[in-house]
């Protein structure tokens, strides 16, 4: 049997219960996980181009700009630049690489693409930190250490954290049997993983990435890869979830987007909202687009009509065209703003109506 912490088995017992994939051991006041042996001896192939940025070049459009690329990928914060991302498909990509300055090769157009969910790359980091510190708490407090060092000094993510654990400490059977879930549907989802490593006990210990790359034999760019997949379908996991949906961090808004949301309760128009603010009917309809992209709800069918929404998801559905216009051209809709929020909706999942009116 192997732990995934090398302590001394003489230390270790096996309770009784021992559910198929994660069996749960206590080494004194630390809670152990030992995932299933199929999650170590699953190994992925080595493929050098399969990197993060490899698939962020493969998932461009040809008819946007290496600065635009840039942008997405060094986070740059701006309502084109977060639109464009969801656009092609490149949520997962933002902010992945902030110290870009330019593309230095050209990348191999052969690499294998994967269709990501829509959260952006700091979301699903912090979304997994989240999940990291409540494993870590719920470990020190099963073993009752009142005192340790977490994994992470987030307020946010702490504070986000504190709801599950106030459930969960009463329910550690339950937490168990979730993680287990959690980790079962990433296996069988992507085929196998390796984040379950990263998952700290009590005192915040836990494999490195130098490690998995040692286990899985993979390079350090082939694992990063890997490793945004797998946070990328946990945090989709986590978000439905009906009691950890509060780890899922989404990003924060712009101060002045804060300033319109506020506005939104009143139920007021665009252009009121406008004039209350003092800025052009763009300026709110931005703030609107934003919201959206970044999961801050709103009653979007004050400014869209669902049959509208339809049309839009028809001709996504069909060509997925990469600019507006053709949205534009080939619908009744005569508005961009419009047609910018019901991409939205389409490629976030916010509208399950019909395609257009029966």
């Amino acid at each position: 049997m192997r732990y995934m912490y090398p302590y001394r088995q003489s230390y270790i017992y096996l309770p009784n219960y021992s559910p198929p994939y994660i069996k749960v051991l206590h080494y004194q006041y630390i809670l152990i996980l030992e995932i299933h042996s199929l999650f170590f001896n699953l190994y992925y192939s080595e493929e050098p181009m399969n990197s993060v940025l490899a698939l962020a070049a493969k998932k461009k459009f040809q008819s946007k700009t290496d600065k635009s690329f840039i942008n997405i990928l060094t986070g740059y914060k701006s309502h084109q630049t977060y639109f464009d991302a969801l656009m092609q498909g490149m949520m997962p990509f933002y902010h992945a690489f902030p110290e870009l300055k330019a593309l230095l090769t050209e990348q191999d157009g052969a690499v294998e693409d994967y269709i990501f969910y829509p959260y952006f790359y700091d979301s699903a980091a912090l979304t997994f930190q989240s999940l990291r510190l409540l494993t870590q708490s719920l470990s020190a407090y099963a073993g009752k250490l009142t005192m340790f060092y977490p994994v992470t000094n987030h307020l946010y993510v702490q504070q986000q954290v504190k709801h599950c654990f106030a459930y969960y400490k009463n329910h550690p059977d339950e937490f168990k049997a979730e993680l287990i879930s959690l980790y079962e549907q990433v296996e069988q989802q992507l085929g196998a993983c390796c984040s379950f490593l990263l998952l700290p006990d009590g005192c915040g210990q836990h494999s490195s990435r130098s490690e998995l790359t040692t286990r899985f034999q993979l390079p350090a760019d082939a694992l990063e890869l890997v490793l945004l997949k797998e946070f990328n379908l946990l945090t989709e996991l986590i978000r439905q979830h009906p009691v950890l949906s509060p780890l899922y961090i989404r990003l924060p808004l712009h101060s002045a987007t804060e300033k319109t949301a506020a506005l939104l309760s009143g139920r007021l128009t665009i252009q009121q909202m406008a004039a209350a603010r003092g800025v052009k009917h763009h300026t709110i309809e931005d703030h609107l687009i934003e919201m959206m992209i970044k999961d801050y709800p709103f009653d979007w069918q004050r400014f869209i009509r669902p049959a509208e929404v339809g049309e839009i998801r028809a001709l996504y559905d069909k060509h997925a065209f990469e600019r507006l216009k053709p949205y534009f051209e080939n619908s009744s809709i005569d508005d961009y703003f419009k047609i910018k929020l019901a991409i939205c909706l389409v490629i976030k999942g916010e509208y399950n109506g019909p395609e257009a009116d029966s």
